[in-house]
């Protein structure tokens, strides 16, 4: 009975949800996104990619969304991202004032990007809009939680605080 009802109550969720896609920039959207929405327009979830950078393998993941009216509105969501790579970086030892040798340091990078913020989508038409969107920001790695993460170096620290913005537009089919 049980499976039976679950197999019911996923037909029906499928039967009012809509599939769409974002391109823009933002903390929830990423750079470019799919997006499912169900509940009537109030829950989304989606899988993103965060940006792109060739020295990362992988800078993305999913997000859920909760839109307090329709898809017109404002929302707020959470994001949660897996950022994966390998980081070098070259160091010259010195002896008696002079290079002697040159050294390559490979960082191994695996961390995780919550982001919990709030955002507004305008729908100018049933299935075209835009939206903006703010954040705050924390990653987990190397065995502790911080609030900025150096893209050009690959490390973790708690120097400064950054509330990431975005925006975009979002196509509903």
């Amino acid at each position: 009975m049980k499976k039976i009802l679950l197999l019911l109550c996923i037909l029906v969720n499928l039967s009012f949800a809509q599939f769409g896609a974002s391109l823009g920039f933002g903390p929830y959207h990423g750079m470019i996104s799919v997006d499912y929405t169900m509940l009537s327009n109030h829950l989304t979830t989606n899988f993103h990619l965060l940006s792109y950078d060739s020295d990362y393998d992988f800078m993305g993941g999913i997000g859920i969304t909760y839109h307090f009216k329709d898809a017109t509105g404002p929302y707020v969501f959470h994001s949660s991202e897996w950022i994966t790579g390998e980081k070098n970086s070259f160091e010259i030892k010195y002896r008696n004032g002079e290079a002697a040798e040159l050294i390559e340091n490979k960082k191994n990078i695996n961390y995780w990007r919550l982001v919990f913020g709030v955002g507004y989508q305008h729908m100018f038409v049933k299935h075209f809009g835009a939206y903006f969107e703010l954040g705050f920001q924390f990653f987990a790695g190397n065995g502790g939680y911080y609030t900025n993460f150096d893209i050009d170096v690959g490390s973790l620290d708690n120097d400064k605080i950054i509330f990431p913005g975005g925006l975009g537009i979002v196509v509903k089919i």
